[in-house]
Order: structure tokens, then sequence, then C-alpha cells
């Protein structure tokens, strides 16, 4: 049959002459593993963050943010160092009022005490008993009055003292607080005004000695706690020292003779040629030779 001798088109590829391309195997190569690159960027990474400690934990933070952390821990300490000293002001503007207030309030109390002392002395020259035989109902009047006046005075002066010992707290109080502030103030040298960091009862002595031999007085120089000032009476203290040494060895340097000067005309003290003397002068001096020469 004519189908028999059809071949199978599968066959004649199969069969065909085509040369099959050969597979070739690529040579070994080795590649960086998956451990390998992570541990890689993790290294590279590394180096763009910074440790961040803060309430005692340590934090990674992107390093491009340190420049943004220093200016917010500046600016909080900046804002806490303004606070601070808000706080401290505002409390001198109350003790400052509330002194005030005090010795507005003393000073006001002391002259009510004044008066009732005044109209207390002119109790002492009455006559009580003769008052009460001449007139009972104004002895009983006077007796009452003397009694209040002698009851506000005793309150009065409690008063009066007690706000005295509030003033002489506070005043102890303050010194010795702006005393400590100076110290600590003071424990920093300053070159610039001869200040060496250092000040104890030797340093302390030494200027108050110095301050009263200025003329400053003692009640002055024990209120003076400014940092400042004492500073600045050390740097009087350093000047006046030097200034002091400085004339005494000057007036221990010895002083220079004048050389003597001679007048025009007339022959020198001391040796002189003869030859070189006019003649008057010769005569004079050959003169003076002859009467030694005889004595």
């Amino acid at each position: 049959m004519e189908n028999e001798a059809v071949t199978n088109p599968a066959e004649e590829v199969a069969t065909s002459d085509t040369p099959t391309p050969e597979v070739t195997e690529a040579p070994d190569q080795e590649f960086l593993g998956d451990d390998d690159a992570d541990e890689s960027a993790a290294e590279t990474n590394a180096e763009d963050f910074i440790d961040l400690e803060k309430d005692g934990k340590t934090y990674k933070v992107p390093k491009a943010v340190e420049d943004l952390l220093m200016f917010q821990k500046d600016y909080t300490q900046k804002t806490q160092t303004l606070a601070e000293q808000r706080r401290e002001f505002e409390a001198q503007r109350q003790a400052m009022q509330w002194e005030a207030e005090t010795k507005e309030a003393l000073f006001n109390e002391k002259a009510q005490l004044q008066t009732v002392r005044q109209r207390l002395e002119q109790f002492q020259g009455v006559n009580w008993a003769a008052l009460a035989q001449q007139d009972l109902q104004q002895h009983a009047v006077l007796q009452a009055e003397y009694t209040q006046l002698r009851d506000y005075h005793d309150r009065l002066s409690g008063h009066v003292e007690g706000r005295e010992a509030e003033l002489a707290s506070y005043r102890e109080q303050s010194t010795q607080t702006a005393l400590t502030k100076a110290v600590e103030h003071l424990s920093k040298p300053k070159p610039d005004l001869g200040w060496d960091g250092k000040f104890d009862a030797d340093r302390r002595s030494a200027l108050t000695k110095f301050g009263l031999q200025l003329g400053f007085t003692n009640e002055e120089l024990s209120n003076t706690s400014h940092p400042l000032m004492i500073q600045t009476l050390n740097l009087a203290k350093i000047g006046y020292e030097a200034l002091k040494k400085q004339t005494s060895t000057l007036k221990q340097q010895p002083q220079a003779n004048p050389v003597p000067q001679v007048a025009a005309g007339k022959s020198r003290s001391g040796t002189a040629d003869p030859d070189k003397l006019p003649v008057d002068q010769w005569v004079k001096w050959r003169e003076r030779q002859i009467a030694k020469n005889r004595a």
C-alpha cells in the first residue's frame, strides 16, 4: 500500500544529518554564600550607626542624626540652666519682697511701741492712792487705760523681737548661701585677675586685714561676698605689695654723686701739667708749691 511507504516525519528529524550541539560544563566558580553576604552588609551598615545610651540602655541609632542629637542635648542643657536661673531669680525676688515687707512692718511696730512707751511714762507720776480718794471714777478710767497700754506694750514688744530674730536669721542664712556660692566660684582660677583658685581662712583673713588698711570697716568687709569684689580686693593687694617692693628697692639703690663742674678760667683741682698752664696760673701754682715746701 502506498501509505506504508510514507515515512514518519519525526524519525526523519531524528535521523537527519544535522549535528546535535554538545553541552559543555562550565568551570567551577566560587560564589558568596548568603551568610557571607549578610555579614558583609552588616559590617557596612555598622559603620553608619552609633551607640546611644539612655536610661541605662544602649541603642543603635543612625550616625547621620548624631549632630541632631548633640544639638538636642545642648538645647536641653541650656533650657535646664535657664529654668534653674529663673527659679533662683524668683526665689531671690520673693526673699527680697519678704525682707522689705518685714522691715516695713518692723518700722511701724517700733514707732507704735515708742508711742506706747511715752504714754506709759506719763503714768509713772500718778499717785494712784490719792487719785482713788479724790476721784474714784477717774481712777478706774486711768487704771483701765494703763492696764490696756501695758498689755499692748508687752504684745508689741514680742512682735518686734520676733521680727528682728527673723530678719537676723534671714541675713545669716543669706550670707551663708552667698558665701557657699562665692567659694564655689572662687575655686576656679582666673589668671587674668591674679586669682589662683584658693580661698581659705588664711586668704580671707589676709584680705580682711588689707581691706582694713585701705579704710573699709569690719561690717563692710563682712558683708562682701561677691566673688568679683573678693578677686578685685586680692588684685589690689597684689598691686599694692608690688608697688611697695618697687619703692623699697629704689630707696636701697645708692644715689650717684653729681660730677663737679670746673668754672671757666680756673684751674682744676688735682695734678695738672704746669707747662701747659698760662703764665699767671703758673705763677700762682709756683707760689703754692714754695709755700707748701716751707710749711
